[in-house]
């Protein structure tokens, strides 16, 4: 028996062993096996890319996941519409820095800033910033600290850098930002109307923030101890951004089987918001370009560990809020937000419920009735893709991204077509045909939002009306084209042409034009936006500019970046300044002196505007400054912070 019992324990240990042979082997051919056959939820290529993607390090990666496999796998089948998109600026939105992709300048660039000084460089295709510090007595101290440059945003307008941190994928804005109409840098801060500020570096804004609009299918990924572990379908807005996850379309297109293709049919059709109804089609737009915020619990812990719900073709509403001014004031979600931050309505709104700042057209697209009750979407007027047979070259399409003759009133006459006629279209207007003053757009659609610098067109089609402005301070369509006009004058027009009444009027609001008083009393979003106007050539052709540069010349010394920039740029695109030179972001001293000789140079000018009380020139061709010191005193202005 012992020797028996010993066999069997010898004859177990052997068969132990074997099993444990067999099952290594087995492991062995199945973990070596070629890719395709690997038992997995994600493609091969998925697979591939994830795994190059896994050994970056710094910055958010791209992984191919929850049926996303990005624009490469579109452009095979899709070449027209791929081009297209490769020419817009949706897909700049984020880039990976490469020689391709950055147009700021790396040369060696140094700036100098707050006591600090910062020079921009690049070593093939990698890029960083050096941020010399103040010396310390510690030997241990360095006295540069040299940042790595991983992601930019945008190209068109601005572009925005991050650099890595020490926090795994966690990203830092450097404190500069590379702005296209001056090709220059400068202070982050200085694009946005929020006072001005010092240079910082916040860490994880672009990680929770930016990722909701800057990618497709980004999933933000926090650690409280080790950071950001950000992932991202792919970098821009792409084709899945609009059309949902490509998935089961390239594999129903590709190799799938016979047996297969019938189960997949239900399931590998992209979305099509121009197939879908104008709300829906819409809301594929206002995923992005909307005040929204998500329900509390569930749906904002999702998207935090995996992104977005939402899907083209989705109902908007069933995974976040879209904020309208003053309504739902019930519900926790508007409550919370109003708690965190009081301003929130105004620091987006205006008083009416009217969009103040780029980035929120589905929020204005909403409270118009040609959506509310017609059949207007983004899509009336805004092409994705241009057709084939469009002539125009890919720049003038990727500037606004509109449909061929959308500028003009034949956006407008896909749905009024009572004005199609000369006659219709002027009776209705009171102007001629051909003037600014019958473009439906100018008096419908008139620049008041703010963003990227420079005044927007609203995207609430509204009509103008003097007593809307005096109750909320929105500038109207009628005195931001006719800049020398006061609300009176505005008044009359509207209570002649469409009977609207005429509101109670101060005799400041009777006497002065309204582009003065917004400039010289206004706070700083009315400054801007009137700033801006003054530049406008078609406020010029119908105001004239011999007597705009005082009021361009107090923008000059304004305490708001943003004011003080379209302020220049109007002083600068008058015929008698064109070559006045000015830093908006230079010392107070030096803004101070360029002011003065702004004014020097005005009261030297041999066109001298005629006296006129509502432009504050006097009988001797002078500006009164005496009525003009007594408005500008008369400025509240309170700190602001408009968000784009």
């Amino acid at each position: 028996m012992a020797i028996e019992s010993k066999f069997q324990k010898q004859l177990l240990a052997a068969g132990i062993c074997l099993l444990i042979v067999v099952c290594t082997c087995v492991w062995t051919v199945i973990a070596n096996r070629p890719a395709k056959e690997k038992v997995s939820n994600e493609p091969e290529v998925h697979q591939q890319v994830n795994k190059v993607s896994k050994d970056i390090q710094g910055r958010p990666i791209e992984t191919k996941s929850r049926g996303y496999v990005t624009s490469d796998n579109c452009r095979e089948c899709h070449a027209h519409h791929y081009d297209t998109w490769h020419s817009s600026h949706h897909r700049t939105m984020t880039q990976v820095p490469t020689k391709e992709s950055v147009i700021a300048d790396f040369d060696n660039k140094i700036l100098v800033h707050s006591g600090r000084e910062f020079r921009f460089f690049h070593e093939d295709d990698e890029y960083f910033m050096e941020m010399k510090v103040a010396r310390s007595t510690a030997s241990n101290v360095p006295t540069s600290q040299t940042f790595k440059i991983v992601l930019s945003t945008g190209a068109h307008h601005q572009q925005a850098f991050w650099c890595e941190t020490d926090k795994n994928r966690t990203l830092a804005k450097i404190p500069f930002i590379w702005i296209t109409k001056e090709q220059r840098w400068i202070p982050y801060g200085s694009i946005f109307v929020m006072p001005s500020s010092g240079l910082s570096m916040h860490a994880g804004i672009w990680n929770s923030n930016c990722i909701k609009c800057h990618v497709v299918g980004g999933q933000p990924r926090p650690n409280r101890e080790t950071g950001f572990d950000t992932h991202v379908a792919e970098f821009g807005i792409s084709c899945e951004a609009c059309h949902g996850p490509g998935e089961a379309h390239v594999a129903f297109h590709g190799e799938v089987d016979e047996s297969q293709q019938q189960s997949a049919i239900g399931n590998q059709k992209m979305v099509n918001p121009d197939e879908l109804s104008h709300r829906k089609s819409s809301q594929a737009c206002g995923q992005c370009h909307a005040v929204f915020d998500f329900y509390d619990g569930d749906a904002k812990s999702d998207f935090f560990e995996n992104g977005f719900p939402f899907r083209p073709g989705d109902e908007l509403l069933d995974s976040r809020h879209v904020f309208q001014y003053g309504q739902d004031a019930e519900l926790p979600i508007v409550k919370q937000k109003l708690e965190r931050n009081p301003k929130f309505w105004e620091q987006q709104f205006w008083s009416d419920g009217m969009v103040r700042v780029s980035g929120r057209e589905y929020n204005g697209l909403l409270e118009t009735s040609c959506f509310q009750h017609g059949t207007m979407s983004c899509l009336s007027c805004h092409d994705m893709h241009p057709g084939e047979n469009d002539s125009r070259p890919m720049e003038q399409w990727a500037n606004d991204q509109m449909k061929p003759k959308m500028r003009g009133n034949d956006a407008c006459l896909q749905c009024h077509e009572n004005f199609k006629t000369e006659e219709q279209l002027t009776l209705h207007t009171h102007h001629a045909a051909d003037s600014a003053g019958s473009n439906c757009y100018n008096c419908h659609m008139p620049h008041t939002t703010l963003g990227l610098m420079k005044a927007m067109r609203s995207h609430t089609i509204d009509s103008p009306n003097v007593a809307t402005t005096v109750a909320t301070g929105r500038p109207n369509a009628c005195n931001l084209c006719h800049l020398d006009r006061t609300l009176a004058w505005t008044s009359e027009q509207l209570e002649k042409w469409y009977e609207i009444p005429a509101p109670k009027l101060s005799q400041e609001e009777k006497e002065v034009a309204s582009s003065i008083r917004w400039i010289l009393k206004g706070d700083v979003g009315q400054r801007t936006i009137a700033g801006w106007h003054f530049g406008w050539k078609l406020a010029q052709e119908a105001s004239g500019t011999n007597w705009m540069a005082p009021y361009l010349a107090e923008l000059l010394t304004d305490s708001y970046d943003v004011a003080r920039f379209n302020g220049y740029h109007s002083l600068k695109s008058v015929p008698e300044f064109s070559d006045f030179e000015y830093d908006f972001v230079g010392s107070k001293q030096a803004r101070q002196t360029k002011k003065e000789d702004a004014m020097r140079l005005w009261n030297e000018m041999t066109a001298r505007p005629s006296a006129s009380k509502s432009l504050l020139i006097n009988d001797q061709k002078l500006l009164d400054s005496s009525d003009f010191q007594k408005l500008r005193d008369q400025r509240i202005d309170p700190p602001m912070v408009l968000i784009e």
